[in-house]
């Protein structure tokens, strides 16, 4: 009987084989991953259209200049995203506030409330005499144009729209002390902005 010989494949073609192998895995496996990583990048960017930045605050309107015994901390906002903004709520030093519309009619102020209005009205109109048809008790304060930011309705913000926030609370806030404000949309986004109690920014 007659044996053949198999010759085995020589160490130089095993290696060159196992290098081809792993150089294919590893090809495969960044295509996976790039594609994986673009997908989630795609996914969180909507939230970069989301730009709500202040344009500036007024920290100064206290007692008198409202005729009221409150502080008002005033804050102007910019949506300079290209998509719509809603705000859902705003934070003062970590603390949430109530939102309330802006009135046209005398009203007494409250503690703990944020105003918001359009930006037809971003102007300091929080006396008596600004709404001199209604013209009501000393405490009391309106604004010129009812509540509604931008050029949307109630907290929405449409790209490129301002808008304004009237924080009010009691006692006063030492002068030159430093707060954040945090506003979130009802997307989650957050806008964080620092403010200076006695002063304008």
């Amino acid at each position: 009987m007659k044996f053949t010989r198999r010759r085995a494949i020589s160490p130089i073609i095993a290696t060159l084989l196992l290098i081809a192998i792993a150089v294919a895995a590893g090809i495969i496996l960044y295509v996976f991953v790039n594609g994986f990583a673009g997908g989630l990048t795609s996914g969180g960017g909507g939230q970069t259209t989301e730009r709500l930045q202040m344009q500036s605050y007024n920290f100064v309107l206290s007692p008198g200049a409202c005729a009221c015994a409150q502080q008002i901390l005033q804050i102007f906002l910019l949506n300079s995203g290209s998509g719509a903004t809603t705000l859902s709520a705003v934070y003062f030093d970590g603390v949430l506030q109530t939102f309330a519309a802006a009135p046209t009619a005398n009203t007494a102020i409250a503690n703990g409330n944020a105003y918001y209005t359009s930006a037809a009205a971003l102007v300091n109109d929080f006396t008596t005499a600004a709404c001199t048809a209604t013209a009501g008790a000393a405490g009391n304060f309106c604004m010129t144009v009812a509540g509604g930011a931008g050029s949307g309705s109630g907290l929405l913000y449409n790209a490129g729209a301002t808008g304004q926030l009237d924080i009010v609370f009691s006692p006063a806030q030492t002068a030159g002390t430093s707060h954040t404000i945090k506003a979130v949309s009802t997307t989650g986004a957050t806008f964080v902005f620092s403010v200076t109690a006695g002063r304008t920014g």
